[in-house]
């Protein structure tokens, strides 16, 4: 009934009672045992400093006397008591349910209380106002309805037990002096009523709120270990000692290894071939692919993360990429080389055709014949370059050597074999119209085999004739600084921005006979040596005139 009129004044809702039972755990009733016990001690040293005093009574609140009990054995009882319930409570928590036990504390402290204001002078009792402890947890756990309970029931037993015991008479109180005290004791109840319901609501929201984010908590950890575990990809955590204090579900069905095996090991005992430096490893006839991710704080090492994945059909597919990029690029060379050998041997076969018909010598058709020999000849001498797989020798080549001119070296001097190289070309009619000059002005021992020089000279000749068969040829070199510059350039039409990007790539050409390998050749072989080259137009450097520049350092 009670409980009825308070939800009718609209102060707790049954929603809310639920959500305040529900903040009484076992912590809260082993907090209630202690306090007992605490404030039963302190009562017997302060009744024995009483009797110290007094003998067997003190001045009351109202000017009464409040009477002490002289036999210990009355609060010695009560002691044990106290302790008793106390250890019964605390072994029952582990059966018997959290708020039971509550409402059972709260009954016999009420009960416990009541009997030493009765044994102690009722009205001028010191103990009333341990009511009060009963009004906050009630009212701090069980909201502002079960501390008007306790209140109500305070006041019905006070009432109860001045009328039909007569007790007035034995502490000399006055009606209206005993009216008075009930009074004052309430209106302190009530007040601290409302200060533990306000704080009440405030413990209750914090404890919705703590609910709410541990849900929240687990929810996160749930998905985390389901996405953990659900993963396609193997993970290992490692503590700072580097051992695997967990792993996934995946990194055991990846390493074909069993939970026991792992946890505890270190990465590099399970896999002996894993190296942080490194990211794959072949394992067990598999390729691992795998990452290590460093964990620190304030520069501590924390652990870290091994991340790995089974890679063995992307390594696959790689290498069958690698294979059909071969076969696409022995395709392209096979249509070039047919190309470039049908071509020139079409025409030495018609020239020669021509010429056992006529009977006679005619210089036209010979000048044909030397010149498709001569493209037949590059075009091998190309193809059989970009096929072959070319390295320096040790101690074929050295700066030191190159501009000391040793002797020991069979290379030729640079103005040597370009003496040696435009009489060669000088051989070719078809070339006769092809002015070369050169300025050495620094000169050094070159550091390719003759081969190597002549097939990327013949190349860059080629080039330049068939851009313009006039062409002009200058050939330089200089110091710059601590190396030798070397110039190769004509009086072409030059070359645009898009095509000098691209003009070193194999089978590109801007021709519809060229095999697209002459400047790729003398790429690869300034690479072999190591020499930084560059091609461009006499335009791109705001000269006058036009034309194509190969540039390289010694």
């Amino acid at each position: 009934m009670v409980f009825n009129i308070v939800s009718f004044l609209g102060f707790d809702s049954n929603e809310q009672r639920s959500e305040s039972s529900a903040l009484i755990s076992e912590n809260v009733n082993n907090f209630l045992i202690l306090i007992r016990l605490s404030l039963y001690f302190f009562i017997i040293f302060f009744i024995l400093i009483l009797n110290s005093f007094f003998e067997t009574s003190i001045p009351g609140i109202t000017g009464g006397k409040v009477f002490i009990p002289t036999e210990n054995s009355v609060f010695f009882n009560i002691g044990l008591l106290i302790a008793f319930f106390s250890l019964l409570v605390f072994f029952a928590s582990k059966l018997l349910s959290k708020t039971l036990l509550f409402y059972v504390q709260a009954i016999f402290d009420f009960f416990i209380i009541s009997y030493l204001v009765i044994n102690t002078g009722f009205a001028e009792s010191p103990f009333l106002i341990f009511y009060a402890l009963i009004v906050i947890y009630i009212s701090f756990f069980e909201g502002i309805r079960g501390g008007i309970s306790i209140i109500l029931f305070f006041t019905i037993f006070v009432v109860y037990t001045f009328i039909y015991y007569d007790l007035v008479k034995d502490i000399n109180i006055s009606n209206y002096d005993f009216i008075l005290t009930i009074s004052q004791y309430c209106v302190v109840f009530f007040v601290v009523l409302f200060f533990s319901y306000f704080l009440h609501k405030k413990y209750a929201k914090k404890e919705q709120e703590t609910a709410f984010y541990e849900k929240k908590l687990r929810e996160l950890e749930n998905l985390h270990e389901l996405v953990i575990e659900n993963i396609n990809i193997g993970i290992f955590v490692l503590n700072s000692a580097g051992s695997i204090i967990s792993c996934n579900r995946s990194s055991m069905e990846i390493l074909k290894f069993g939970k026991s095996d792992v946890i505890g090991k270190k990465p590099w005992q399970l896999i002996p071939d894993i190296q942080r430096d490194m990211n794959i490893v072949y394992f067990k006839n598999k390729y691992i692919g795998y990452k290590f991710q460093e964990f620190s704080e304030n520069k501590t090492n924390l652990g870290s993360l091994l991340i790995f994945q089974d890679v063995t059909e992307r390594e696959h597919l790689k290498k069958e990429l690698i294979e059909k990029e071969k076969l696409a690029f022995l395709g392209e060379f096979a249509a070039v080389v047919a190309h470039e050998i049908k071509n020139p041997l079409g025409a030495i076969k018609g020239s020669f055709h021509l010429i056992k018909k006529s009977g006679e010598t005619n210089k036209r058709l010979i000048q044909i014949v030397d010149r498709e020999i001569s493209r037949l000849e590059l075009a091998l001498n190309n193809l059989l370059f970009v096929t072959r797989n070319r390295s320096v020798e040790s101690g074929e080549f050295s700066v030191s050597n190159i501009l000391g001119g040793d002797k020991s070296q069979s290379k030729p001097l640079l103005s040597t074999i370009l003496d040696e190289f435009c009489s060669y070309m000088k051989d070719y009619e078809v070339f006769e119209k092809i002015a070369f000059e050169y300025d050495i002005q620094n000169d050094f021992q070159i550091p390719f085999t003759k081969e190597e020089f002549y097939q990327m000279f013949w190349n860059l000749v080629l080039n330049s004739y068939e851009n313009r068969n006039d062409n002009e040829i200058f050939i330089s070199s200089r110091k710059e600084n601590a190396r030798i510059a070397v110039e190769y350039r004509d009086r072409g039409t030059g070359l645009s921005r898009d095509i000098l990007d691209k003009i070193c790539q194999p089978f590109f050409t801007t021709k519809r006979s060229g095999t697209g390998l002459g400047l790729y050749v003398i790429k690869s072989i300034m690479d072999k040596y190591g020499l930084p080259c560059r091609f461009y137009s006499i335009d791109e450097v705001e000269s006058e005139g036009g034309g194509f520049v190969f540039h390289f350092y010694i």
